[in-house]
């Protein structure tokens, strides 16, 4: 152990000593999005991310832990299920896959369920032109 584990490890044992933890959910708290006013959109990220989190979950490295929560959906005040995907939860999911078997796969998986219309290539090449 090196000289940065042995901090954090440390560092983490205090937060633990001094505060109560509570799990929370991704689904625990869909009741956040009536903010939305919008009572198709409210129901359409639900879907979208109920869709979403079965994906993640059925990845054999991944669990409930790396699934979306509401919070992430209350950006829909103000950009749109497309820039949602593309500005906030698709970079995300690239961290939780990224040096995983088939990475493209999974994340076009994810882009599927999710309902962004275009492929995980597609959103590389689109970085490299940028």
């Amino acid at each position: 152990m090196n000289d940065i584990d042995r901090s954090v490890d440390s560092f983490d044992f205090a937060m633990r000593r001094r505060f109560r933890f509570v799990e929370l959910r991704a689904d625990d708290h869909l009741e956040m999005l009536a903010s939305l006013n919008n009572d198709e959109l409210e129901a359409e990220a639900i879907r979208r991310m109920n869709a979403l989190n079965r994906e993640i979950v059925n990845v054999e490295e991944l669990n409930a832990n790396y699934q979306i929560g509401a919070a992430y959906f209350l950006k829909l005040k103000t950009l749109d299920f497309d820039q949602l995907w593309t500005d906030y939860l698709q970079p995300l999911l690239q961290e939780y896959v990224q040096g995983m078997y088939d990475e493209r796969g999974i994340m076009d998986k994810f882009a599927k369920a999710y309902g962004y219309g275009k492929s995980y290539e597609g959103i590389a090449d689109e970085a490299v032109q940028k």
